[in-house]
This record gives structure tokens, C-alpha cells and sequence, in this order.
């Protein structure tokens, strides 16, 4: 296993990677890495609230042990750990050049056809995760569309796709064996999960990632580029409940709008939209959260 370790004059020289979407700078910072033009270092800003992920863990080189033995190559594994007087502050990754999934979604000259099968590849890769060697207990934890890279993009004659790869980044935030993993941005506010007996919490009341939060996130992925808005989330289960009834009134699917509503509900494990993303190619313009308030909320 690689390490690296610096002297704090070092570290504040090293040069930093300025990123568009994903990293929040007052969570982690990305370096360049000055041994290696193929790889960046991640550096957490306080270390202590990442490291709960590999907590479980014997040490950090369970973690990459681990993490390497999974049989895909979705995931971008580390390559090492970066450490600060001989403790650990980072991880490094190798440099994967492409956009996030969030961009693809949010450009209107993006074709449908390509972002549900964006939207479809993402669910693919979190149900190979969820359903990988039951010795490893995985979950992706940090499921959002900023965490998803999407690459090698193959178009035929006819504009039919030929080839899509995703490849999942932030994969220090993931449940492994007995770590907690790190819950994830839709997953930050989840008191409103607490009365719900699926989602299961530690003692110090924070979520563990599982299968049922990584579909709770995947939907939110979908319900974000549905209602165009990064905050689907946000809304409170009454508000959530009656947009999903919202929904229906514009005709979506009601096998996907039951799994919407799957989250949050006591007597079933959470549905996967998986199966029935086919029917988001006639999305209505008035799927959005400004609409559904417009019509709904605003109205009374």
C-alpha cells in the first residue's frame, strides 16, 4: 500500500484541484499528488468525521484491503493514504477525467434516452453493490448524482447508445464488513427517518447505510431531475407524500410512484424505481417543486 507522508509545509504547498460540482471544501480538499501527475489526494478537513467509515476496521489498510476485493470495476478504489507527520489525513485516487451524472442531468442538451440511461446505470451499479459477496455487508452510503461518473460515451449511426460506463468516486464513504460507513448528502437531515423500524441508527443516533437508504438516495437522484431541483429531499414526509400525489395526477407510472412512496412506509423494505424507469420519457414540465407548490401549497 502507498503512503505519502508531509510535513505541513508541504501540504500548504501542494497545489490544489479545483473541482465544479462535488467536493465541499469545508469536508475535504483535493491536492494533486506531487509524486504521481495520474493522482490526486483527498485530505480531510477534519479527519475524525470521515474516519468512522474504516472505524471497524482494524485499520486503514482493512479499508483498501477490502474495498479492492470487490469483483467489478465500478468503484474508484484508492491507491493509497496520505499522512501528516505519520498520521493519516487523506487517501489518494487515481485521476479519472469525465462529468458527474449531475451534469448530464441538468443540461437540456443532454437527449433523454441518455440521461435515464444514466439514471438506469447508477441503479445497476448501487444493486451490484448491494447484492455483492454477503461477507462484505456493502452499501455506497454517499448515493447522489455528484458521486457518479459517467464516461465512455458510444453512439451509434442511428444516435442509439452503444456503450455507457459509470464509475462511483467518494468510495472511502462506504459500509464495509462492520464499518458505519459515511451517510450522505440526502441522508445529513434523517431525523425524519427515526420512525421508520428499516432504517436502523447507532447509538449516537447516526444512520447506518444499507440497502433501504442507498434506493431512499437513488430516489431522490430521480425525484431531483423529475422535479428539477436539488431538494427534493428537504421536503418533510407530509409535503414528500403529497407531491408523490401530485404525480399521479400527471399520470406517472403507478409501479414507479410505489416505489416512490415505498420510503416511507413501515411494513416494506424499500422498492427499487429500477424496473420502471422507462416511463420517465414523457416527464411533465409540471413535475417540478416550483409547480407542485405553485399548484398545491400556494393555492390554500
Amino acid at each position: 500500500m502507498k503512503k505519502i507522508n508531509f510535513t505541513k509545509e508541504e501540504l500548504n504547498n501542494l497545489e490544489k484541484l479545483h473541482l465544479v460540482v462535488g467536493t465541499i471544501e469545508k469536508e475535504s480538499i483535493m491536492y494533486y499528488s506531487p509524486s504521481n501527475e495520474n493522482e490526486i489526494i483527498k485530505v480531510y478537513n477534519n479527519f475524525d468525521n470521515k474516519l468512522y467509515v474504516m472505524e471497524k476496521l482494524r485499520n486503514t489498510r482493512n479499508l483498501l484491503k477490502y474495498i479492492k476485493e470487490f469483483e467489478f470495476d465500478e468503484l474508484l478504489k484508492p491507491t493509497g493514504i496520505a499522512l501528516l507527520d505519520n498520521e493519516i489525513i487523506g487517501i489518494i485516487y487515481p485521476i479519472v477525467e469525465a462529468y458527474t451524472a449531475r451534469t448530464y442531468l441538468n443540461l437540456n442538451i443532454v437527449p433523454m434516452k441518455l440521461k435515464i440511461e444514466i439514471i438506469r446505470k447508477i441503479g445497476l451499479l448501487l444493486e451490484k453493490i448491494n447484492n455483492s459477496d454477503s461477507k462484505f455487508n456493502a452499501a455506497f452510503s454517499d448515493v447522489h448524482a455528484d458521486n457518479f461518473l459517467v464516461n465512455d460515451i458510444k453512439v451509434d449511426e442511428n444516435k442509439n447508445i452503444t456503450n455507457l460506463s459509470i464509475m462511483a468516486c467518494d468510495t472511502d464513504s462506504m459500509r464495509i464488513l462492520d464499518s458505519k460507513g459515511t451517510p450522505g448528502l440526502y441522508l445529513y437531515d434523517s431525523e425524519k427517518l427515526t420512525e421508520f423500524d428499516k432504517y436502523k441508527f447507532d447509538s449516537e443516533k447516526i444512520i447506518i447505510p444499507d440497502s433501504n437508504t442507498d434506493i431512499y438516495c437513488y430516489i431522490m437522484i430521480i425525484l431531483d431531475f423529475i422535479s428539477k431541483s436539488n431538494f427534493a429531499y428537504c421536503l418533510n414526509v407530509d409535503e414528500y407524500n403529497r407531491y408523490i400525489d401530485y404525480l399521479d395526477k400527471l399520470q406517472y407510472d403507478s409501479k414507479l410512484l410505489e416505489s416512490f412512496s415505498s420510503i416511507y412506509k413501515n411494513d416494506i423494505d424499500n422498492i427499487s424505481p429500477l424496473p420502471y424507469l422507462d416511463s420517465l420519457y414523457n416527464i411533465d414540465e409540471k413535475s417540478s417543486l416550483k409547480s407542485f407548490y405553485e399548484n398545491t401549497i400556494l393555492k390554500k
